[in-house]
């Protein structure tokens, strides 16, 4: 059945748009709801700055008054200057077991972003990698990260139905971390050699240090991640905004930074405590008691989820990359944290999914992004 298309104009529609998934997710053991307040933040022209560097709609479908379904569309103009060409993202999809409802979302899309000359539409991505993206097409048992993905099976038919096709997989491993592993072993000689010539870790006592950091882990970030599928550059106003976001989060413990004999940062490896079940018992609601829940998950907690593992382009790997390793490795051994859980990487990338594979594989999961063009 089709379904009437709304663009989001009013504050009472943008609180429509963000609730939706909550009451489609209702009975999902595994939906992990982020919080309300910080998603209507997220989603506000006014204070997310990803809306300056594009042209955006947030896009309602209704049925007989109730929604069923939703989509971000993104026309990204750094990422234009960065192909050369015009495509257009949606992201944030999210909808009811139905073709019609699915059809009109992304009809509606592609229409706008053939009257743009986009030669082609991607999804699901943000604004920036940090965000969301990509549709879970497997692995559906088991619990996604704060920031990982997650739907129904039925959405990858919805898509295929309309001709959306494969553009990349991304894998996440859940791993059962070694208390002792060969490989660890044979970086202590490696690490030492380096930290002789001056390579060290940047040693943090509390969140406060990491501030007088931030530059320099921006552009380490940056620089790492510039080539990778679907990255965009961020603009000063986006890194402060995200810093805010994310960074009150951040755990100095599993904020690794390695400098080289100049003092340069030059390899980054941020982890976080597993919030996924804390978010869970917080309902999407940081009071009354949804804020004790996530403070309490940064104390116990039996899984450490990694989000970014960076070396710069042009700083010799083969001496950070082991400092990085082995660090994050003695932490997690002294703190007895018996998972790891990885983030999103593209399956091709087999330099990294590669050595995950050398350990017990609890679950994998694989997103995918799609892609469908359009004639221009």
């Amino acid at each position: 059945m089709s379904a009437g298309i709304i663009e989001v104009g009013t504050k009472s529609e943008l609180k429509e748009w963000v609730m939706f998934p909550y009451r489609l997710y209702r009975q999902d053991p595994n939906y992990v709801p982020q919080i309300i307040r910080e998603e209507m933040d997220f989603f506000s022209a006014e204070r997310n700055p990803g809306f300056k560097i594009a042209d955006t709609r947030l896009l309602l479908a209704q049925q007989n008054g109730k929604t069923v379904g939703r989509v971000c569309g993104i026309l990204h103009r750094l990422e234009e200057k960065k192909l050369g060409y015009k495509r257009g993202r949606f992201g944030w999809f999210e909808c009811v077991d139905d073709a019609g409802v699915a059809s009109a979302l992304l009809g509606y899309l592609e229409e706008w972003f053939v009257s743009q000359g986009c030669r082609e539409i991607s999804g699901p991505h943000g604004f920036s990698d940090l965000d969301p993206e990509g549709l879970l097409i497997d692995g559906f048992d088991a619990l996604p990260t704060i920031s990982g993905s997650y739907n129904p099976p039925y959405y990858r038919r919805l898509l295929e139905d309309l001709g959306y096709e494969k553009a990349v997989d991304y894998i996440e491993h859940r791993i059962e971390f070694p208390a002792d592993n060969p490989l660890f072993r044979r970086m202590v000689k490696r690490v030492a050699e380096a930290e002789k010539e001056g390579y060290r870790v940047v040693k943090l006592g509390n969140k406060k240090e990491i501030v007088k950091y931030l530059d320099q882990w921006w552009n380490v970030l940056e620089a790492a991640f510039e080539d990778i599928y679907g990255v965009t550059p961020l603009t000063d106003e986006q890194k402060k905004y995200y810093t805010q976001k994310y960074f009150g989060f951040v755990d100095p413990n599993y904020f690794i930074m390695v400098a080289d004999p100049q003092d340069r940062i030059q390899g980054i490896f941020l982890g976080l405590p597993s919030l996924s079940k804390p978010f869970q018992k917080a309902k999407g609601k940081l009071f009354p008691l949804g804020f004790l829940h996530i403070l309490r998950g940064f104390k116990k907690y039996d899984t450490v989820d990694f989000y970014f593992a960076g070396i710069h382009p042009q700083a010799n790997a083969r001496k950070i990359f082991p400092i990085m390793a082995l660090t994050m490795h003695r932490i997690l051994k002294a703190k007895c944290v018996p998972y790891l859980e990885t983030n999103r990487e593209l399956e091709d990338n087999i330099s990294v999914t590669g050595i995950w594979g050398k350990y017990a594989v609890v679950n994998k999961r694989r997103t995918r992004i799609f892609q469908k063009q359009l004639p221009f």
